[in-house]
């Protein structure tokens, strides 16, 4: 059959709006200009939040649509129509539906019950709305395996709730058992025969095991070079690039632009955010190729200074390590260059990564430094890095080692009075639990990653016992948020608010529903695969639930 929808990009939603178009009647293709399939999704953590979501239901949890918009409403506020009341709505109302829908056709869905929403202060903030994949055994890809964007990482039957407890395994009977879980589950995989997927590649490799079976084509070293339109700018097909040389691939019921942000386009991404990319770890592709075509077809671009930000490290082999429990246990700190605290360090890691950037407007803040001591690195993994395995990180100066706080500010180029005084007073407010200066530990979230024993707050303590480590943290993101603004059908916009019939966008590529702000683990793979969803549904000229 001819193909008459056409799917640009093969992350999680664009997989997803190839799905759903083909479960309405359409003929899709997914076109990938890379020779892996995945995207951004594949690196990613796997969490997709669904306020209201079926596994809720079924487990009992209250939420409502009504709760979610309130703390959509108070969370991401109004930035234009990227983040109008109808796309909070479309969402909500899509996004179960979109759940179910894949439940159907063999997805299998887990939830992580303990995760909260960032914002636990704000009206309708509910714990345990991100869903995930379940650890998907890899050979059941078959071929298409072999060009599956990889993270790198060792494969291992993990879930999100299973994360904090690697950190604290050796502090906790309860997170050691946590732990050990995880192990057994990946030794019951293995001797099975199986490879155990977890976090963004088990999502995308799931999404992938329904795209075989429904018989969607997926053409990978194929980039789009442009879009093709009619004398009333209908999109009606695209240009592509391939080994022969430019081919047209019609595309009557239209074009979705799933294609990922800009995060690794130094001269695109530099005017608009200030950075050029080089501290993320988002898809080398991730390139902006969809904003650039999609504005050259008359599209808007709006939120073009957002990004998912995320601190981040590197070791001198050039890794980047996300920061994620390093900056919530306690017995540790981020300073500036004046050694002051500036935020809350347990914080979401888009507040964490953006106050970095904002620090730095009026402080040498980048890099900061995640400054913690013997304590903290004998109790918990940094990383990767087991409690005590010290001598080695120092001597690849990933960390930097001071005798004393004077020693330590002097290697890492920190003032030394503002270190000692800072690291004073968060003693002194580690004593009593509270910190008055940026709340950290006062919520359940920033207990998610703290120590279960660490009394009397789980995420703050004092930093006292000598030597102290350092390590460098940058403002890095997992992409770019910004993209083409787009409707609650996800029809793609022209700046005079009319729509672009036959083309609709997602994920990165689109302005983000979330606007600057991140309410929860999945908050951007959610609406990706909710409106890459509503996007297959509309060309089809079908209802996408709710």
């Amino acid at each position: 059959m001819a193909v008459d929808f056409v799917v640009v990009g093969s992350g999680a939603g664009g997989l997803v709006g190839a799905i759903a178009a083909k479960l309405c009647g359409l003929n899709p293709v997914i076109i990938e200009k890379a020779a892996v399939w995945g995207g951004t999704s594949a690196l990613s953590g796997g969490g997709v939040w669904i306020p209201n979501n079926p596994l809720m239901q079924r487990d009992k949890v209250p939420d409502s649509d009504a709760e979610a918009l309130a703390y959509l409403e108070a969370t991401v506020g109004d930035v234009g129509p990227a983040s109008s009341r109808a796309r909070k709505l479309a969402y909500l109302a899509a996004g179960p539906a979109m759940v179910l829908g894949l439940e159907k056709l063999g997805f299998e869905w887990i939830r992580a019950p303990k995760y909260p929403d960032y914002y636990q202060k704000q009206p309708g903030a509910k714990v345990g709305r991100t869903l995930e994949a379940a650890n998907f055994d890899a050979n059941r890809l078959g071929d298409r395996l072999a060009t599956m964007r990889r993270s790198g990482m060792r494969p291992l039957a993990i879930t999100t709730d299973a994360a904090p407890k690697i950190p604290t395994s050796l502090r906790s009977l309860n997170s050691l058992a946590g732990f050990l879980r995880v192990i057994g589950r990946t030794i019951a995989f293995r001797l099975k025969g199986q490879v155990p997927l977890s976090m963004g590649e088990t999502l995308v490799a799931q999404l992938m095991a329904v795209v075989q079976s429904l018989d969607i084509p997926l053409r990978l070293n194929t980039p789009l070079r442009s879009l093709v339109q009619d004398e009333t700018g209908r999109v009606t097909g695209v240009k592509v690039g391939t080994a022969n040389g430019e081919e047209e691939i019609a595309a009557p019921r239209g074009v979705l632009m799933a294609a990922g942000g800009f995060a690794k386009d130094a001269a695109y991404r530099m005017p608009l955010q200030g950075v050029t990319g080089e501290w993320s770890p988002a898809s080398p592709d991730d390139t902006g190729d969809g904003h650039k075509i999609g504005a050259a077809a008359g599209a808007e671009l709006a939120l073009m200074d957002a990004a998912t930000w995320y601190p981040v490290s590197i070791t001198p082999a050039g890794q980047i390590n996300v920061g994620i429990w390093e900056r919530t246990l306690p017995g540790s700190i981020i300073v500036d260059h004046s050694g002051q605290r500036y935020t809350n360090e347990a914080a979401s890691y888009v507040d964490a990564g953006k106050a970095m950037l904002d620090r730095d407007k009026t402080v040498p803040a980048v890099p900061s430094w995640l400054v913690f001591d013997t304590r903290y690195r004998n109790r918990y993994f940094f990383g990767q890095i087991p409690p005590r395995i010290t001598r080695p990180m120092v001597d690849s100066g990933f960390f930097i080692k001071g005798e004393t706080l004077e020693e330590l500010a002097g290697k890492c180029g920190i003032d030394a009075a503002g270190l000692v005084q800072t690291v004073a007073r968060v003693n002194a407010m580690a004593r009593t639990g509270v910190d008055t200066d940026f709340d950290r530990g006062d919520n359940v979230y920033d207990e998610y990653y703290g120590d279960p024993t660490h009394r009397p707050n789980r995420s703050f303590g004092p930093v006292d016992k000598a030597p102290f480590y350092a390590v460098r943290y940058w403002p890095g993101d997992l992409s770019t948020k910004g993209g083409l603004m787009a409707d609650e059908h996800a029809r793609v916009l022209r700046p005079d608010g009319s729509v672009i019939e036959g083309l609709f966008v997602t994920g990165n590529n689109a302005a983000p529903v979330m606007g600057r702000t991140y309410p929860g683990a999945g908050a951007t793979i959610g609406p990706s695969m909710v409106f890459g969803w509503i996007a297959g549904h509309h060309a089809a000229g079908a209802a996408s639930g709710g």
